[in-house]
């Protein structure tokens, strides 16, 4: 007697996912290493902490304008076609980007347009790619499913720090190049047909998104309400330390474009750490409360990260941050779906990822601290920092306010705390 296995249940036993999964990793891959990449030559041209800010803010604006239009027009169109249309847009930008840095063509505008450019790449394919994974798993394994792309997406981000050091730091243009290639290879994978059809009804109409459409939605669910909550909260003090990394390490670590790269694989290896939590833990039903706990894990490893004055308790603070941080991402989304209607879950993740835009806020407030500290005499507020005062006060004074924040979210948000899949 012989017992038969159906993997075909499992979403990643199923060809599209499989694609899905590849094409998302190879497109990410091509993404932290442009990101690594900007932010490292935007540094060692203007040694200027503010101008790296400041270029990180520029990614993420296009958050703010298009994430709730690509969510709408996620839950309209074909959400496979739209999601290669997009790589394949994003590999156009970085070809045409990697000539003119090959030509030494660039200046301040030129990155700060394809910067914003990427934004925009990034904003659509993140959104497109949750709902086009949800399509093909459907909601009985939207945990793995998440999580699975998640993990995609952080094993692209370990190829990236592998060679984005080692690209960058002999010449400016390789690292794009091989950005452009990694999209257009992810943009045609997905493309081979399948009957995979859009989980939410596509509708007949050809409105425009409105916002009073998704304000309704928070209106009446409160569980989503408070998730764009502690998301805006999260960003703002808690995923801003991405914008500083290329200044930790040099002034920090003493460290060079090698050493960028390798914290680059410690973010991932630890990212990867809280996507395998998700997919053994996925059938935990208390996702609500798994999401405050990885909150406040990430708020204290902030504030730790901030006081790391050597290698060894920078990679420690680091690796765990990622941690948590990647297990808060997966669960923000995992149930901004599975708190909404089908139909309206295009628009729910549209609305998170709006709130993701809030991000530039905590580089302003990273920004204003190191020119504080620069312009005025803290010496003994700071002098137990090494090399780099202003921006390892900003991880202490943001990890300590993200904790009182996640603390009253814990106390206070009763539905969210409570919620279950």
């Amino acid at each position: 007697m012989h017992l038969k296995t159906d993997n075909s249940s499992l979403p990643f036993f199923k060809k599209d996912f499989f694609r899905l999964w590849f094409s998302v990793l190879i497109f990410a891959a091509g993404q932290y290493q442009e990101q690594l990449s900007v932010g490292y030559i935007v540094y060692e041209l203007t040694n200027s902490e503010i101008q790296v800010i400041f270029f990180y803010t520029v990614r993420v604006i296009p958050i703010i304008i298009f994430s709730n239009y690509i969510g709408y027009i996620a839950d309209l169109i074909n959400r496979k076609k739209l999601l290669s249309i997009i790589m394949f847009l994003g590999s156009v930008g970085l070809f045409l980007f990697s000539f003119l840095m090959y030509l030494e063509i660039y200046n301040f505008s030129i990155i700060m347009i394809f910067v914003f450019f990427s934004g925009c790449i990034w904003s659509g394919v993140m959104i497109t790619q949750q709902s086009y994974s949800y399509d093909i798993v459907g909601p009985k394994f939207v945990s793995q499913g998440t999580a699975l792309t998640k993990g995609a997406d952080r094993i692209g981000g370990i190829i990236a720090g592998y060679f984005s050091g080692k690209l960058v730091s002999n010449y400016f243009h390789y690292p794009f190049l091989l950005s452009a290639l990694y999209h257009l290879c992810s943009s045609i994978l997905i493309l081979p047909n399948s009957k995979i059809a859009n989980y939410s009804p596509v509708r007949n109409n050809k409105e425009k998104p409105k916002i009073s459409e998704i304000l309704y939605i928070l209106k009446n669910n409160n569980v989503l309400l408070v998730l764009i909550i502690l998301t805006i909260t999260t960003e703002i003090f808690g995923f801003s330390h991405n914008s500083i990394m290329p200044i930790l390490v040099k002034d920090v670590l003493s460290g060079d474009a090698d050493d960028l790269g390798f914290m680059m694989i410690v973010r991932q290896f630890g990212g990867i750490i809280g996507i395998l939590l998700i997919i053994v833990l996925g059938n935990i039903q208390q996702k609500g409360l798994w999401l405050l706990v990885s909150a406040l894990g990430m708020s204290f490893c902030v504030f730790f990260l901030g006081l790391a004055n050597n290698s060894l308790i920078f990679i420690v603070a680091l690796f765990s941050l990622n941690i948590f941080s990647s297990s808060c991402d997966s669960l923000y989304q995992i149930i901004a779906q599975k708190s909404v209607l089908n139909k309206d879950r295009g628009k729910a993740l549209g609305a998170w990822t709006f709130a993701l835009g809030s991000g530039p806020l905590g580089y302003l407030i990273i920004g204003l601290i190191i020119t504080a500290v620069n312009t005025y005499d803290f010496t003994g507020l700071t002098n137990q920092y090494h090399n780099a005062p202003g921006p390892q006060l900003a991880l202490n004074l943001n990890g300590f306010i993200l904790i009182l924040l996640v603390l009253v979210t814990f106390r206070y948000a009763k539905k969210l705390r409570e919620f279950k899949t």
